[in-house]
């Protein structure tokens, strides 16, 4: 595993409700992910109730919940004989409004 994307990009407007998933470039051996958000200065893992996604194979997907401007990463992982191997997504700024408003 190299590589993790995710299907927004920095400074992306997205509203509460929209889906963010992050995906590795490979799928075997099973990749597992965790999502981090970037809070007072250090990465929070968040907690996985958010993810709706209970197939791997497809990514992971985070539905988001509050306003506010967020800033987050996708960690995937998978264990080969072992040895654990991580790939991170970039960071991404995300600005999450209200739906049918506009951050000014």
């Amino acid at each position: 595993m190299k590589r993790v994307q995710l299907n927004v990009s920095d400074g992306d407007h997205v509203t509460v409700g929209d889906v963010i998933q992050c995906s590795a470039n490979t799928i075997y051996p099973p990749v597992s992910y965790y999502w981090q958000q970037y809070v007072n200065e250090s990465w929070h893992q968040l907690q996985q109730q958010d993810d709706d996604s209970d197939d791997d194979s497809s990514g992971s997907m985070l539905r988001l919940s509050t306003v506010g401007v967020r800033v987050m990463r996708c960690v995937a992982y998978n264990v080969v004989r072992s040895s654990r191997y991580n790939a991170m997504s970039e960071n991404v700024t995300l600005y999450v409004v209200e739906p049918g408003k506009c951050i000014r």
